[in-house]
């Protein structure tokens, strides 16, 4: 029941203020929430499904859950995906009114999908090392590949760590920099 509050469905992936009666956002196609405009600022969704799944799949991979294939199938698919979020990001044309609104955030967001690729190909290397590890007998040359191995795991998911933040910053600036640029430019405005 809307109360006297103005309630409009704000896209939680774009940022994009659908009107009520709309159920998939205009601008980008995805399923709408029923979020109350009054309420000051929504609970930041932070996305994390594509760190979840390299994680999982490190892991699996350090206890010889799945096959090379398998990792690199999954490593490849999700490098895919990013790179051409990122192409698609890089080749957008911003109207020159908004371009104050969202300067910042696209900045951060292509260095985030920079370190997530970057990340990527640092963890290839996993595979490689073990194998390299698998073969070895000699007690101090194990330990020094297995060293690497935890050292190339950890650095990989750390830059994948801190390349979802960044994603996630810049996200969350979407969606501010969308309510600012809606508060000055109401009615007049761009998407109006």
């Amino acid at each position: 029941m809307n109360r006297g509050f103005i309630v409009s469905r704000i896209c939680i992936k774009c940022g994009y203020s659908n009107p009520d009666s709309e159920n998939y956002c205009a601008k980008c196609g995805a399923i709408l929430p029923k979020v109350s405009v009054a309420v000051a600022r929504p609970a930041r969704v932070k996305i994390t499904k594509n760190y979840d799944t390299i994680k999982l799949k490190v892991e699996q991979l350090l206890s010889y859950e799945i096959t090379f294939d398998e990792y690199y199938e999954v490593l490849d698919s999700i490098y895919s995906k990013i790179e051409e979020a990122g192409n698609t990001v890089s080749n957008m044309e911003i109207p020159e009114e908004l371009a104050p609104y969202f300067k910042e955030q696209l900045e951060i967001g292509l260095t985030g999908i920079d370190m997530f690729l970057q990340a990527i190909e640092e963890l290839r290397n996993l595979p490689s090392l073990i194998e390299e590890l698998d073969s070895v007998t000699n007690e101090n040359e194990k330990e020094n590949i297995m060293n690497e191995i935890e050292r190339v795991k950890e650095q990989g998911l750390n830059l994948a760590a801190e390349a979802t933040e960044h994603l996630n910053i810049a996200l969350d600036m979407a969606v501010e920099n969308m309510a600012k640029w809606r508060e000055e430019d109401f009615g007049t405005g761009y998407y109006a």
